[in-house]
C-alpha cells in the first residue's frame, strides 16, 4: 500500500510542476499580427492619438498569464532587448498590442524599437529567454498587416489589419453586404482572380457590378467595366507582385478588399 501512496504522490508532484512550468513559460503565446508602417491615412492610433509600428501578442491557451518578465525584441542577436513591465497579462484567447515606437514614456506597452519596412525579425521569449514564437519578414507595404491566419497557428499573409480581433475577419468576403453575397478568389492569386456576386434574395437576379484595382496608396491601376455574370475573372498575371485592394460597386453599394498577388 506504501508503494501505491508513493506512486501517487509522484504522480500529482509532476502533475503540479508541469502547470506551473506552463504558466512560467508561456505555451501558446504567440506573434499573430504587426503591422511595419502605420502611417497618418489610417485609423490604428495608440492611446496618444500617433500612428506607430505596432505587435499583436495572442494567447493561444486556456490559461490567463501574467507577461512580467517576457521579452520582445526585433533583433535575433539580443532577444531581450525590451522586456514587458509589472502589470502586463495577457488573458485566456486573448491579445495584447505593443506599440513599436521607441518611446517608452508614454503609458502602456511601448517597445525600445520600431520595425524596419524593408524587414526584420520579431522574437517573443519568456522569462527565463527561451524563444517561444519569431517571424522573419521582408518589405512591407503601408497600412498593410502581416497576419496569421488561421488565427493564432497559421503562416504570415499580408492583409488589412485586425488589430485585437481575429484575423480570420479579414479573409471573410461574403459577409460585407446585407443585399449581396460576394466572393473574391484565390487570395493570394497568381494568375486569375475570380469575383463572384448574387443577391441574397431569392427572386433577385444577378446585380450589375464593376470592379477597380488600386495600390495601397490608392492609385488606380486597373478599371473594369460592369458586368452581370455570375463569375467574373479578372487577369492579374501581369501585376507585380504585392498587396492591392480590389473595390467593388455593386448597385449604389461599394466595398474594398485586400488582395496578394
Amino acid at each position: 500500500m506504501r508503494f501505491n501512496y508513493t506512486i501517487i504522490i509522484t504522480l500529482f508532484s509532476l502533475f503540479l510542476a508541469n502547470h506551473a512550468k506552463s504558466q512560467v513559460y508561456g505555451d501558446g503565446l504567440v506573434i499573430n499580427e504587426f503591422m511595419a508602417v502605420n502611417d497618418s491615412t489610417s485609423n490604428i492610433e495608440d492611446q496618444d492619438g500617433e500612428h506607430e509600428d505596432w505587435i499583436e501578442i495572442y494567447n493561444n491557451s486556456n490559461q490567463n498569464f501574467d507577461l512580467a518578465g517576457f521579452y520582445l525584441s526585433d533583433k535575433l542577436d539580443n532577444p531581450t532587448k525590451w522586456t514587458f513591465p509589472a502589470g502586463a497579462s495577457i488573458a485566456a484567447g486573448g491579445y495584447v498590442i505593443v506599440w513599436a515606437d521607441e518611446d517608452g514614456e508614454q503609458a502602456g506597452l511601448h517597445a525600445n524599437f520600431k520595425l524596419s519596412r524593408d524587414g526584420e525579425d520579431i522574437i517573443l521569449s519568456n522569462p527565463f529567454e527561451e524563444e517561444l514564437d519569431a517571424v522573419t519578414f521582408g518589405y512591407q507595404e503601408t497600412n498593410i498587416a502581416m497576419a496569421r491566419v488561421p488565427n493564432g497557428t497559421g503562416n504570415f499573409v499580408m492583409q488589412a489589419p485586425t488589430i485585437g480581433y481575429s484575423n480570420n475577419e479579414a479573409t471573410s468576403t461574403s459577409n460585407l453586404s446585407d443585399r449581396f453575397v460576394i466572393n473574391v478568389y484565390p487570395n493570394p492569386v497568381k494568375d486569375n482572380l475570380y469575383l463572384s456576386v448574387k443577391a441574397r434574395a431569392e427572386d433577385a437576379g444577378i446585380p450589375f457590378y464593376s470592379a477597380t484595382i488600386l495600390s495601397t496608396t490608392g492609385q488606380v491601376i486597373r478599371k473594369y467595366p460592369q458586368d452581370q455574370t455570375p463569375v467574373t475573372v479578372y487577369d492579374v498575371s501581369n501585376l507585380a507582385p504585392g498587396a492591392y485592394w480590389l473595390r467593388m460597386e455593386v448597385e449604389g453599394e461599394d466595398w474594398s478588399m485586400l488582395f496578394v498577388k
